[in-house]
C-alpha cells in the first residue's frame, strides 16, 4: 500500500485531501504511516460528532509535525483513505497549547469536493458562510476536550491567504524529505 503521507499535494490545480475520520463519527481516526492503516486515537467527547470529512492534506507539514489538517465541507460521509479533490474555501488560525505548555500554530483548512467529484456542498460561493464558521469553530473549541490541549481561534483566513499557508507547508515537507532521505 502506498504512503498516503507522500501523495502528491495537487491534482490538476486542486487540493487533495486524505479523509481520517468521516463525517458524523464520535472517535477520532488517525492514519498511521508506519503500518499503513487507519486507527482508533480517541473518543470525542460525550455527544460530539465529527461535522464533516475530517483528515490531512498529503505532502505538506505543520508546526505539530504533522500533515495540514483539512475539514472537507459536503453533505456525504466518505471513509477512512478516500482522497477528495477540493477547492480550498480557507482556514481556520489556531493557536494551540499542548500538554507540555507549548505552543503552535495549528490551522485548519477548510476545503469542498472539486465539482467534477461532488455537487452537493452546502457551501456557497467560495467561502465558509459565518454560521458554518461559528459552528466549525465550536466544534473545534469541543473537539479537544479531555486531551489536555487547548486552543484559541486566530480568525480566519480567506482562500488566497490560506494557499500562501499550504505552500509553505508543502515546503516544509520537501525539506524533511531532503534531510531525512
Amino acid at each position: 500500500m502506498a504512503n498516503l503521507l507522500k501523495l502528491p499535494t495537487l491534482s490538476g490545480g486542486h487540493f487533495r485531501v486524505v479523509v481520517e475520520t468521516p463525517r458524523g463519527s464520535a472517535s477520532k481516526i488517525a492514519y498511521e504511516p508506519k503500518s499503513a492503516v487507519f486507527q482508533y486515537a480517541r473518543p470525542l467527547p460525550k455527544g460530539n460528532t465529527y461535522p464533516f470529512d475530517w483528515g490531512f492534506v498529503p505532502s505538506t507539514l505543520g508546526e505539530d509535525g504533522d500533515p495540514l489538517d483539512g475539514m472537507v465541507i459536503h453533505q456525504a460521509a466518505s471513509a477512512p483513505g478516500v482522497v477528495i479533490k477540493c477547492d480550498l474555501l480557507g482556514a481556520l488560525r489556531i493557536r494551540q497549547k499542548d500538554r507540555d505548555g507549548g505552543e503552535i500554530r495549528n490551522d485548519r483548512y477548510i476545503f469542498c469536493p472539486h465539482q467534477d467529484d461532488a455537487t452537493d456542498d452546502p457551501v456557497a460561493g467560495d467561502h465558509v458562510p459565518d454560521e458554518l464558521r461559528r459552528q466549525i469553530e465550536q466544534f473545534f473549541h469541543l473537539s479537544v476536550r479531555g486531551t489536555g490541549k487547548k486552543i484559541k481561534v486566530k480568525g480566519w483566513q480567506d482562500a488566497a491567504e490560506a494557499v500562501a499557508s499550504l505552500r509553505k507547508g508543502m515546503k516544509a515537507f520537501r525539506r524533511r524529505l531532503k534531510e531525512t532521505g
